[in-house]
Order: structure tokens, then sequence, then C-alpha cells
């Protein structure tokens, strides 16, 4: 089955070039971050993720916006590597197939995953907001 061959963090150290694009162009991680929310909008194939991968889209608006800084400049890169790989509709599982989220749904897992602490911490931040 192709998805036992899907390898995360290869994919998301393959995107860190295109993410530090989008990282170093203000108007154009606005456009993905804005994608990223329409794609998990009513999203079934996606539903269990569609918390966490709304928590990343803020973790990298707000630092985008300088209000939260106690992030590492590698871990926005990461998300953004991983918001861009959501928003790619021909990624390793085409979206448009039925089960094409499927691949998705374990790069943002393996995000979520390596960046826990880093996600809980700010959403206490956030909380205090």
């Amino acid at each position: 089955m192709i998805f036992m061959r899907i390898n995360p963090g290869r994919v998301l150290a393959g995107l860190g070039r295109k993410a530090r694009e989008y990282y170093n162009n203000p108007e154009r991680l606005k456009e993905l971050l804005g994608s990223a929310n329409l794609i998990i909008r009513d999203n079934e194939q996606l539903s269990d993720l569609i918390d966490d991968i709304g928590k990343l889209i803020s973790l990298v608006r707000d630092y985008g916006k300088k209000e939260y800084t106690m992030v590492s400049k590698g871990t926005i890169i990461t998300v953004i590597a991983g918001l861009i790989y959501l928003v790619n509709p021909v990624d390793i599982v085409p979206d448009f197939l039925l089960g094409g989220y499927l691949d998705d749904a374990a790069v943002i897992g393996y995000i979520v995953s390596k960046l826990k602490g880093e996600i809980q911490r700010y959403n206490e931040w956030k909380k205090l907001q």
C-alpha cells in the first residue's frame, strides 16, 4: 500500500526551500494560510485533524504578525512546509482521489506529534490573550 511508503520527514525536508520562500514573503504566506483554511473547511477526510491544522495556521499567523515570538524560525518553516503540502492538490496521493488526503493527514499528524510541546505552549499563550 502506498501509504506505508510516506516519509513525512523527507516530505517536509523536500519542501524546506519553498517554505522559506513563503516565510520571506508575507503576502504569499497570507495566501497559503487562506488556502489551508479553505481546504479544512468541511473536509471529512481531515475531520480528525481540523482543530490541529487550525492551530498550526493560527500559530503561523500570530508569528507573522509578531504577536507570538516564543517559537523558533525552524518550527515555523516546518509548519509552513506542511501547509504547502496540504494545499498542493497533486502530491503523493492526489487530493481529488478517494482517500486523497490520507498522505496529507500523515504529514500534518507528523508535524503535530513532532511539535507537540511547542504547540502546547502556543495554546497556553493563546488562552491568555
